[in-house]
């Protein structure tokens, strides 16, 4: 009675989330290349370079010369991988900057091909209504694996008919669901998990670390490892790179916020070794004027749960720095795609008897 329930909450669950599941999956394996794509059709990505802090900083001024730096709300540099430097605007502008400084495209919003498919994963064209929906349908598909899995363990004798239906017969396909469900199961959960932090940030952060970080402790770890360094000319961007690399040893600089009516601070964020954001979880704070460095917030001191929440962006869009990663959430996301395809044509083709 309980099995038969489950299984039908399962089924019409997941009717009504299969083609939001197909699209998301869909758009997310294509998402794992944005970078690669970039490259193909922008030839200033496909040169060789070194991010050193000379040339960052150079990176740094030229934004700062082509943009008003109230409108700058990001500065995502350029890698040895991705020589593109990224800016995020005010009133989502965005534009390119290329290694010597120079706009090679600007453009709002999602004008752009790669843009428009991310806007169509993360929030369906809606905006945040968009994301809203997207997270809500995350947090229900949670709870239809774990019902997919009850359901499974008393047909667990069937597994070994492999995942690729042998035919297009309704048995053969649920057959198939059932068996691809079980070996998705834990990337899938990972991603959905992932998914629902990403939608929601602040209730996230909100939710689990809010409490760790009103601790005195907390507070303490970002004012230690400050250098004294200050003075004319100190607070510049060359000089604050490098004093943001030499109080982070050997880390690598990802992107800085840039001095504004908002804030006197150069901010600076790099990534440290092992840590596996590649966008940077650790940072410095120094005025743009006195030069003084007022905090130096070190990602290695956060709390355990915090380093783990930091994992869930890469864990999610595969930039973690590893191929093998980014192939292994495309063969996960093509999985996805299937298993949600076969169970909606089951289902269909269980009512249309």
């Amino acid at each position: 009675m309980i099995l038969n329930l489950i299984r039908t909450l399962h089924a019409w669950g997941g009717v009504t989330l299969a083609l939001l599941l197909i699209l998301s999956s869909t758009t997310g394996t294509l998402l794992i290349w944005k970078d690669d794509y970039v490259k193909l059709v922008t030839p200033a990505a496909r040169v060789d370079f070194t991010p050193d802090p000379a040339a960052l900083a150079s990176i740094a001024e030229a934004v700062e010369a082509n943009f008003e730096n109230n409108d700058i709300l990001n500065v995502q540099f350029a890698t040895a991988e991705f020589p593109l430097t990224k800016v995020t605007l005010y009133d989502t502008n965005y534009a390119y900057v290329d290694i010597n400084g120079e706009v090679v495209d600007q453009w709002h919003m999602n004008d752009r091909i790669e843009e428009w498919l991310y806007d169509l994963h993360h929030r369906l064209l809606l905006d945040d209504l968009g994301l809203t929906i997207t997270g809500l349908a995350a947090m229900a598909l949670i709870i239809l694996v774990l019902l997919g899995v009850i359901t499974f363990i008393p047909l667990r004798r069937y597994f070994s008919r492999g995942c690729i239906p042998a035919s297009t017969r309704r048995a053969e396909l649920l057959l198939s669901h059932r068996n691809l469900g079980i070996v998705l199961t834990l990337p899938l959960l990972l991603t959905l998990v992932t998914g629902v932090i990403l939608a929601f940030p602040f209730q996230a952060e909100e939710l689990l670390l809010e409490e760790h970080r009103r601790s005195e402790e907390y507070s303490d770890n970002m004012v230690i490892g400050i250098d004294e360094i200050a003075g004319e000319g100190t607070g510049d961007w060359l000089p604050a790179m490098e004093r943001t690399v030499a109080v982070f040893p050997d880390s690598i600089i990802r992107s800085a916020s840039v001095p504004s009516g908002f804030s006197i601070h150069r901010v600076i964020t790099v990534q440290q070794v092992g840590d596996w954001n590649r966008n940077g979880t650790s940072m410095t704070y120094i005025d743009e004027e006195q030069g003084y460095m007022d905090l130096r917030i070190d990602s290695k001191g956060f709390p355990r749960i915090e380093r783990v929440f930091n994992t869930g962006y890469p864990l999610h869009t595969g930039k973690t720095g590893s191929l093998f990663y980014k192939f292994f959430l495309t063969l996960c996301g093509i999985g996805v795609a299937l298993l949600s395809s076969f169970g909606l044509v089951s289902f269909v083709k269980s009512k249309l008897k």
